[in-house]
């Protein structure tokens, strides 16, 4: 797969809500059928084994890159998971009395879910064939550099690349391989494929740019925002 051919389409899908979820039942994102369980145990392998609390599903969405204008592929499906306590905890005195659509219009919801101390999860997973490593890092490090410019102006880019070095084997991804990229509430960006944890970074910086690409400017799906949004008001809601 040649980035530098591809343009991309980004893709969400605002079909489900926080509050009619079977949480019995996987999520299904319509364009790809990729299902996502509804909550996440977050128990991390590793040489120091631990938990994070549990997270709920607020939304889902596709990316899509078009090859050469002729050939749209569906690189991978996403879903976005947050801690309701935390969210509660660094959202809800702030938050609980605004609409949805007051939310959308003010930044500083998604500023303020980015920058709080909250504990999230984006899960990726692969749904194409001969997705490899290389591509993986090459797409993430070049959104990442822009985007922890935005956040800290004086970045000396170290984390993005302790960040690259966990990508270093070019090997394929099978098509259904999941890549977890959770946030801790001390800072900590672990990532996590098909259930392994392959390395972390603890900067608050990083952290605050990778969320950045789901929830902050020119997102990856600006229907999956929306749709975090609203399913984010629902929880606050229940505080």
């Amino acid at each position: 797969m040649n980035q530098r051919s591809c343009a991309d389409e980004h893709q969400g899908c605002a079909g489900f809500s926080f509050l009619d979820m079977n949480w019995s039942r996987d999520t299904v994102e319509p364009r790809t059928g990729v299902k996502f369980p509804t909550v996440l145990d977050n128990i991390l392998a590793g040489e120091k084994r631990y938990t994070l609390p549990s997270e709920v599903l607020v939304g889902t969405g596709s990316r899509t890159m078009t090859i050469v204008k002729i050939k749209s592929l569906k690189v991978y499906a996403f879903g976005f998971y947050v801690n309701p306590d935390s969210v509660c905890e660094e959202l809800g005195p702030k938050y609980a009395s605004m609409s949805v659509s007051e939310l959308n219009n003010r930044p500083e919801f998604f500023e303020d879910l980015i920058r709080k101390d909250i504990h999230m999860t984006v899960r990726l997973v692969v749904n194409c064939n001969g997705l490899k490593f290389s591509t993986v890092r090459d797409a993430f490090e070049k959104s990442l550099r822009a985007r922890l410019m935005k956040v800290n102006p004086n970045t000396d880019f170290h984390c993005l690349r302790a960040f690259g070095s966990f990508f270093v084997h070019d090997i394929s991804l099978p098509v259904g391989t999941t890549i977890d990229f959770q946030q801790t509430a001390d800072g900590q960006l672990i990532t996590e494929i098909a259930g392994k944890q392959i390395g972390s970074v603890h900067s608050k910086d990083l952290c605050r740019a990778f969320f950045d690409m789901y929830i902050g400017d020119a997102p990856v799906s600006l229907e999956a925002k929306e749709e975090i949004a609203r399913n984010i008001v629902s929880i606050i809601r229940r505080c």
